[in-house]
């Protein structure tokens, strides 16, 4: 056998079976196994141990890098919620053209499908500059803080859960933050979640979890979700599959492969050093 062939595999190749990897589970997922974290599950019972009818407050402050790995922890909010009965109440405050329209897909869809009316069970707020003044403000006056409208400026008395929900400090049980910088989860923290004394959960990017940890430990977080992984451990706890296990799919198969040629390559190398070295 020619060894020296697996050195030299044309790279075009190698790109193509890479891509088709990528692609496939996007499409037909695979359904890998997937082990849930401890912190996964905290977010899970944080959301599972509310009783029905209380209100969410999600704070969707993801960037266009980072929102494929963020939006589907949206998904698997909105699942769990529903069927618990509690509503959703959402705001952005890192990127006006992500945070608002990602919010809307995501939540919207699940609500769709589970018979949910927007601003009867769930409410997108839109995006607010000035976030630490707004989160301050929103602790006792969510309807001035939103300057009285929803994301597309309608007015949030002609929607019934703004009757409801008029502060964090009284009508918000749980706050949910999706973070990949500031501000995200250490302004909530500091300004409304440890003020007030309310639970906050979420996830981040996978560059920033590691710095997550002692907050989890102190429990000033109630778990938090760790970038794709995390989002398809929490698709996995609530039973629906979504875009997050699809990507852990596409990443898994694509390391495997870029795994595989790296094996080819080196059994290449050494058995041919072998022949040579025997004539």
């Amino acid at each position: 056998m020619d060894w020296d062939k697996l050195q030299r595999i044309d790279v075009r190749w190698i790109y193509v079976l890479v891509i088709v990897c990528l692609l496939v589970p996007m499409f037909w997922p695979l359904g890998l196994p997937i082990t849930i974290s401890e912190n996964t599950r905290k977010v899970w019972e944080a959301v599972d141990k509310l009783p029905p009818g209380s209100v969410i407050l999600v704070s969707h402050d993801t960037g266009p890098g980072n929102a494929p790995e963020l939006n589907p922890m949206l998904s698997a909010l909105a699942k769990q919620a529903f069927e618990k009965n509690c509503k959703i109440v959402g705001v952005a405050f890192f990127d006006q053209l992500v945070g608002p329209p990602m919010f809307q897909e995501y939540v919207g869809s699940v609500a769709e499908k589970m018979g949910k009316k927007y601003g009867v069970d769930w409410i997108n707020l839109g995006f607010r500059l000035n976030a630490t003044a707004t989160m301050r403000q929103m602790c006792d006056d969510i309807h001035g803080a939103m300057l009285g409208v929803d994301w597309q400026n309608k007015p949030l008395s002609e929607f019934p859960i703004m009757n409801e929900v008029k502060s964090i400090k009284d009508d918000v049980d749980l706050i949910f933050v999706t973070t990949v910088g500031t501000p995200g989860y250490a302004d909530w923290m500091t300004y409304v979640a440890e003020p007030l004394k309310k639970p906050l959960t979420g996830g981040a990017s996978l560059t920033m979890y590691s710095g997550l940890q002692q907050y989890i430990r102190s429990g000033q977080l109630q778990g938090f979700l760790g970038g794709l992984r995390g989002a398809a451990e929490y698709e996995k706890l609530v039973g629906a599959p979504g875009k997050g296990c699809s990507g852990m799919d596409a990443q898994s198969l694509g390391h495997m492969m870029i795994i595989t040629f790296l094996i080819l390559g080196n059994i290449g190398y050494f058995a041919s050093a072998r022949k040579k070295s025997r004539a």
